[in-house]
């Protein structure tokens, strides 16, 4: 009787345990949040942004127009409160140990400032040029999260030659 009191007890004890890792992951979202507030300073948004992790084919179908491309994290100006980062993140959001791990940390705080971009202005359409600002921006606050670590790992370099000029990219981006 013992036995199976101590066998119950640790059966009813496990959803405890499973329960953690998710608390921690909100807590490392909360925190990754509060990086994109501070170094964005665009105010805190009224709802924290749900992470859903996908494979690199969601980003090639849906942010690259079908083609394969190199991005990890993306946040379409919906008006919804997903940011969507490659399941590839998140076995390095996990494992601190791993050197990738905060450069994995980097890539939701610059779809977080993505996000606060979105809902300090409503969530409003924009053009070409106000994407092209609004990427830098995100860049910046992603360069700043990863110097305040000590690691120089520049990213969005790309965006510096980036222009409007000669494209039908005026139109209005949602």
């Amino acid at each position: 009787m013992r036995l199976f009191t101590l066998l119950l007890a640790a059966f009813v004890s496990l959803p405890a345990f499973a329960v953690t890792p998710a608390a921690s992951q909100q807590d490392l979202y909360a925190g990754l949040m509060d990086w994109a507030v501070r170094l964005s300073k665009y105010p805190a948004a009224r709802t924290m942004p749900t992470v859903r992790y996908v494979p690199q084919q969601f980003f090639d179908d849906n942010a690259c127009a079908g083609h394969h491309c190199r991005v990890w994290g993306w946040y379409p100006n919906t008006g919804k409160n997903v940011v969507y980062v490659n399941e590839k993140a998140r076995d390095l959001l996990n494992d601190g140990s791993d050197p990738r791990s905060l450069l994995a940390a980097s890539i939701v705080v610059h779809e977080f400032v993505h996000y606060l971009q979105a809902a300090s202005r409503g969530f409003a359409p924009y053009d070409c040029d106000k994407a092209l600002q609004l990427e830098r921006e995100a860049y910046q606050a992603q360069n700043a999260y990863l110097g305040s670590y000590g690691r120089f790992t520049p990213v969005g370099t790309s965006m510096l030659a980036a222009n409007c000029a000669g494209s039908a990219s005026h139109a209005r981006i949602r």
